[in-house]
């Protein structure tokens, strides 16, 4: 008869953007146990130096009281919330400076770890604590470039990697930019369409490429820690993809984990439960060429993660 798993110290969830972090993180945050924090790009974004804790580093060491205050000055001032190459401000950081008490995270600080997996496992630990959750977590995409680090600081972390057909991130991608454009390059980009989708098709086809690249790897080194989901499956079978994720997690499959409403752009928007559609919507939503050109770039890469080359 097969152990039970031992309950997970810490839950992180990563991966290309569009490809249902967000509804992962939803999913699991609603478990009596689990507390999983927004993204913060604490460890890194798109480029190491674009993470929070190099930010912080100006405060000097944190084993000085002086330099954690100063660190909880930096973040209350809000000087550590930069907006970060290709993306909006993390929305961590506007959640605990309107829900946690300057004095009250000073104090956690001071009382931790004072180091940098210190500050963040306060980062998430506040989070949890809101809810009176015992597992810690935290949704950062781009921390799959760092989760080497964060299973070296938590040994007995979970990695999930949500993974998403590329030509749906795509269509996910383009439509937000045109409605949403964010920051530069995409205000200017917007202004010229044809340039837009030709940058977002780059865009896929290197993070999807780098994505791949990682889950070879973590599936390899760390097969007890790290776990891969596809969106489709779980927007298909919610059920099962639910139940095996809480058993790799250590935690017992909860009703609620089901009861979801639906945010997405289908009829299905704003009811309770799992859009299936979401899967295929893509197909009515990118162009022939798009699809093509991301099925060249990509290749063998899309069968390796269970997509076809050619979707029909």
């Amino acid at each position: 008869m097969t152990e039970p798993r031992t309950e997970a110290e810490a839950i992180f969830i990563v991966g290309v953007s569009r490809s249902g972090t967000t509804l992962m993180r939803r999913i699991l945050d609603s478990h009596g146990r689990i507390g999983i924090a927004t993204e913060n790009h604490y460890l890194g974004h798109l480029l190491p130096w674009e993470g929070v804790r190099f930010a912080l580093r100006k405060a000097g060491d944190l084993r000085d009281d002086a330099a954690v205050r100063r660190a909880v000055e930096l973040i209350y001032a809000g000087r550590i919330r930069p907006r970060v190459s290709l993306r909006p401000q993390s929305p961590y950081w506007d959640w605990l400076l309107k829900t946690v008490p300057r004095e009250q995270f000073e104090a956690r600080l001071l009382a931790g770890e004072r180091s940098e997996r210190g500050v963040f496992t306060t980062l998430m630990r506040v989070y949890a604590d809101r809810g009176a959750k015992a597992i810690i977590g935290e949704k950062t995409p781009a921390h799959i470039g760092w989760a080497e680090t964060l299973l070296e600081w938590y040994p007995n972390a979970r990695i999930i990697h949500m993974v998403r057909d590329p030509r749906a991130v795509y269509a996910s991608e383009a439509r937000r930019r045109m409605k949403r454009p964010g920051g530069i390059p995409y205000r200017w980009l917007v202004r010229v369409p044809p340039l837009l989708r030709l940058f977002l098709l780059h865009q896929v086809a290197v993070t999807w490429t780098a994505a791949v690249r990682h889950h070879r790897s973590l599936s390899a080194r760390h097969p007890m820690s790290y776990r891969m989901v596809r969106f489709e499956d779980l927007v298909r079978d919610p059920a099962t993809v639910i139940s095996s994720t809480c058993e790799f997690l250590g935690v017992e499959m909860e009703p609620a984990l089901l009861a979801q409403r639906v945010v997405s752009s289908g009829a299905m928007a704003g009811t309770v439960g799992f859009d299936a559609g979401a899967a295929d919507r893509w197909h009515t939503e990118i162009g022939r060429n798009a699809a093509r050109w991301l099925s060249f770039l990509l290749g063998s890469r899309l069968p390796e993660m269970g997509y076809r080359r050619d979707p029909g």
